[in-house]
């Protein structure tokens, strides 16, 4: 599964374009095949000056600290690499999307409790972490700008390796749009987009890079695809398996207990508002007057309830057969009226 090992972690997006370069570093020769092949893709794509322009634009420097728009500056300026990778649209709840991105630790501690990982992240700061991908790829990773709907990272690292007969050194910057949307029902969807700057220092591997960069993109792309994807399924269990999601929470040991608390008050949060969408459906189908929405501190956090597989029915319920006098007589008789004298029941019918 490429996406766990090369994830769109800045570190691990750098690790595996660092990679790719070092191994045709010791090769020496690029097949001419693969460079005619991507070679139409890679002028409209991959290399777009309009895209690139417009991703430039998007970069609010001037909110920036100083220090950070400078070294951002020098990367996007001249990359050797320029990728947009195409959108994403996730079913998933905006909060703990966001949450995952500001804390991509709590992402690859799941991986590695599922054993698809080596990748090793410890942070260092509120807005900065250590990176490690376990295969010779080490990156120190910043948040420089983060408003909700457009987070940045900056990433400089380096590869060391049997793959390279040195250290390759390169910067990235990768530029996050994310858009939110509510549809029908409740449903909440996520749409975003990765720009991706990469500059190497060394002039041989910066021309290296712009030859490979169609291989590139097509791997950042998939992995970017991918990882949206398991967000998506995260939020989606936290939605339908909070009691597991919280006991996978309890597992997560690689990562600060604050980090912890906040990620499973969050997975809380998400189930909440899951049975109050639930229940506003319902209400609609039932026709009756909404009642005050369950309040989102009231579901227990350590062992909430889980939501019925299926929805309940709603005022629908089957035509009971029409009941005769001599039923009523019947059942009666068969109660709290007792036993009729067959002589009187004679009688009467007289």
């Amino acid at each position: 599964m490429p996406i766990f090992r090369n994830s769109t972690t800045p570190t691990c997006l750098l690790g595996s374009i660092l990679r790719l370069l070092a191994l045709v570093l010791v090769v020496g020769v690029l097949p001419a095949s693969v460079v005619d092949a991507q070679e139409v893709e890679a002028e409209l794509v991959s290399f777009s000056r309009e895209d690139k322009q417009d991703a430039m634009r998007l970069i609010p420097f001037t909110q920036m600290r100083p220090q950070d728009q400078n070294r951002v500056s020098q990367v996007v300026k001249d990359p050797s690499i320029f990728r947009r990778l195409p959108v994403q649209v996730i079913d998933c709840d905006p909060e703990i999307y966001a949450f995952l991105v500001s804390y991509p630790e709590v992402v690859v501690n799941i991986w590695e409790l599922m054993g698809i990982t080596n990748v090793q992240v410890r942070r260092m700061g509120p807005t900065s972490f250590h990176a490690n991908d376990g295969a010779g790829t080490v990156s120190n990773v910043d948040i420089v700008y983060a408003d909700g709907e457009t987070n940045i990272f900056f990433a400089e690292g380096y590869y060391e390796g049997p793959l390279a007969p040195g250290k390759i050194l390169a910067n990235c910057v990768l530029v996050l749009q994310s858009g939110y949307t509510k549809a029908g029902q409740g449903q909440s969807y996520v749409s975003n987009r990765l720009d991706v700057f990469v500059k190497f220092e060394s002039r041989g591997a910066d021309l290296l890079a712009r030859t490979l960069h169609p291989l590139i993109g097509k791997t950042a792309d998939y992995n970017f695809a991918e990882t949206s994807s398991f967000i998506g399924k995260i939020s989606k269990n936290a939605e339908d398996n909070v009691t597991g999601m919280h006991n996978l929470v309890s597992r997560l040991q690689k990562i600060d207990p604050t980090v912890r608390k906040q990620f499973g008050d969050v997975v809380t949060r998400v189930y909440q508002r899951k049975v109050v969408a639930e229940r506003g459906v319902q209400q609609q189908f039932a026709k009756v007057p909404d009642e005050d929405p369950l309040p989102l501190a009231a579901a227990p956090v350590q062992e909430p309830a889980l939501l019925p597989k299926e929805p309940e029915q709603i005022a629908l319920r089957p035509l009971e057969p029409a009941v005769t006098e001599e039923a009523v007589i019947d059942t009666a008789s068969s109660s709290s009226l007792g036993s009729i004298p067959r002589k009187r029941f004679a009688e009467l019918r007289r």
